[in-house]
């Protein structure tokens, strides 16, 4: 029996959510393009939310055109959480048949969660067919979460045209998180002229990671701080991710690796010692 097929088997008899989460790690890790078909059945079928998590990250590291045909389907799945799962994949996965099914999915899915994984994915993607509805998503959105998504997808496309959006919601979204995303947003697109901008929203978010208790404000500073990669940042970064509570030390510690990536050097190490010890070594 072809490994694959052993591991599937063991799968439908494992009992416990445990045995079966090693099982879908193994196939992600061995990158079984035959076992799509039953991954792909448990991210449908599965009650279990641990499993569709496991059944999803598996998916992404097979990867491929028959992942992201199958992903897509899964947007019309009942389980809004198998269509939210199915949005992370189609995000990770990168294709641009994704595009229009997500957007569908941003403009009409009655789950907010499902809608703000749309937005990400899209964000992703880098497509400029997305703008549209991501601009309307920052208009009209009841969640700032999907506002905030979507501003910071706006600006991982880098269309000129929706900059007049973004400033708007920079100066009249009812929520600062979302203010923060769509000044980043726009630092990223008009990096010419909005140095100044940039060093004051810095600023703000630096005070916001020095006195602020909110978890949720926190963790939106952080992706912004994330977003604009400054490496003056990474101190107070470090520092707060030490006394944080696991939601922010996580969003912090993506934030810190979207520095790292943006300065092209290996790791955190690397980054603080090229840059004349400015921070010391957590």
């Amino acid at each position: 029996m072809a490994a694959w097929k052993e591991i599937v088997s063991q799968l439908k008899e494992a009992k416990t959510v445990e045995e079966k989460c090693l099982l879908i790690k193994r196939l992600g890790e061995r990158k079984e393009t035959n076992a799509m078909d039953s991954l792909i059945s448990l991210l449908k079928n599965e009650e279990n939310n641990t499993i569709k998590s496991f059944a999803t990250d598996a998916i992404i590291k097979i990867g491929g055109k028959k992942a992201t045909i199958k992903a897509i389907k899964l947007l019309r799945n009942p389980s809004w959480v198998t269509r939210m799962k199915a949005a992370e994949i189609l995000g990770e996965l990168g294709n641009r048949l994704a595009v229009l099914p997500l957007i569908r999915v941003l403009r009409s899915d009655t789950e907010p969660n499902v809608k703000e994984w749309a937005a990400i994915a899209l964000g992703k993607i880098k497509d400029k067919r997305a703008c549209k509805a991501l601009v309307n998503s920052l208009r009209t959105e009841e969640s700032w979460q999907i506002r905030m998504e979507a501003a910071i997808a706006l600006g991982a496309i880098q269309n000129k045209q929706v900059l007049e959006d973004l400033v708007n919601a920079y100066y009249n979204d009812p929520d600062i998180r979302v203010r923060w995303a769509a000044a980043t947003a726009q630092a990223k697109i008009d990096k010419q002229n909005s140095s100044r901008l940039v060093e004051e929203l810095r600023n703000e978010l630096l005070n916001v990671l020095k006195e602020e208790k909110d978890e949720t404000i926190l963790c939106a500073a952080a992706k912004a701080l994330g977003e604009i990669g400054d490496v003056s940042v990474l101190n107070q970064m470090i520092n707060t991710m030490k006394i944080s509570k696991e939601m922010v030390r996580l969003e912090l510690n993506v934030a810190v690796n979207k520095i790292v990536k943006k300065h092209n050097v290996k790791n955190q190490e690397e980054l603080l010692k090229n840059n004349n010890n400015l921070i010391k070594k957590p």
